[in-house]
């Protein structure tokens, strides 16, 4: 007893083999008992730590043993426990290392399947969407297409606009159906290539302010694939123009760069380029929501 609190002698080495046996974390024990993952370290690493029978009680609940099986009994069980602790590390340790020859295996088989298949076209699509920007102002898309490989493939990429946003621009030509469906096909894709379209959103009686955007390509050679796009999907209206990427009102060398290198594939369609450029310029702009146009202030 230490103030009146009911203490207990527990074999760390115990704790130890056990926790080590059902394949359990320091921080499992530790979460259960409620102390700090050193706490219970400490506790392995002593032979016979004095602890509160509470936490011991707790300890022994997250083992599923009895309380009496993790108390500290003489030297002649702790060694034998401690001669367990290292028959289940010998029993591991093969398992351990099939497990990483398993590994290893497959990492080389995929690297075979990759560098071997190359009558497959191996194809990704990557989404440029602007965060951000005003409500009815244009706004660009790249979706960028690349293919590992150098042959030829015929793609179809689709791209679904969310409700609320219409397309008012496509390239390369697009087919546009009248609920923001937009579909390009080309027939002898290889390497990069980027598909852009301008759109504008305005807030709907079901979607205020954040738009959802997705996108699938679809290939056929060989076999056929089938990947979403990745990249941003999502577009919230503000007051900021969308190519003020840290929205402070204003549009500074690395975020003009940043359009010529992400949207340069939209630029032909981009009407608004030298007002991007005038914003630059300025020191500052601000939205005025009434003419539904950007102020620039000198």
């Amino acid at each position: 007893m230490k103030s009146g609190i009911a203490m207990v002698r527990i074999s760390g080495t115990k704790i130890r083999a056990l926790r080590e046996e059902q394949n359990l974390t320091q921080l499992y024990l530790a979460t259960v008992v409620e102390v700090t993952t050193e706490t219970i370290s400490r506790w392995e690493r002593k032979d016979s730590p004095t602890i509160k029978e509470e936490n011991a009680l707790k300890l022994a609940e997250a083992l599923a043993v009895s309380l009496e099986t993790i108390l500290a009994v003489d030297d002649q069980e702790e060694t034998e426990n401690e001669q367990l602790l290292e028959k289940i590390r010998t029993i591991r340790r093969p398992v351990v290392i099939a497990a990483i020859l398993v590994a290893s295996l497959s990492v080389f088989f995929f690297i075979y399947l990759f560098f071997s298949g190359s009558s497959v076209a191996r194809f990704s699509a990557k989404r440029l969407l602007p965060d951000h920007g005003t409500t009815g102002h244009p706004f660009p898309v790249v979706i960028r297409v690349d293919s590992l490989s150098h042959e030829s493939s015929s793609l179809l990429l689709k791209e679904q606009l969310p409700s609320g946003c219409r397309v008012l621009q496509t390239t390369p030509v697009a087919v546009v159906a009248s609920d923001g469906f937009i579909k390009w096909i080309d027939k002898k894709a290889s390497g990069k290539r980027d598909f852009a379209y301008l759109a504008s959103c305005e807030a709907t009686e079901t979607v205020r302010e954040t738009f959802f955007f997705e996108g699938t390509l679809f290939v056929r050679q060989s076999r056929r694939q089938e990947n979403p796009v990745s990249g941003n999907d999502r577009f919230r209206l503000s007051v900021f123009h969308w190519a003020d990427t840290n929205r402070d009102n204003s549009i500074d060398d690395e975020e003009l760069l940043a359009v010529y290198d992400d949207f340069a594939s939209a630029e032909g369609m981009l009407e608004e380029m030298d007002e991007i450029e005038s914003i630059w310029m300025g020191s500052a702009y601000r939205w005025d929501s009434q003419r539904a146009v950007f102020e620039i202030i000198p």
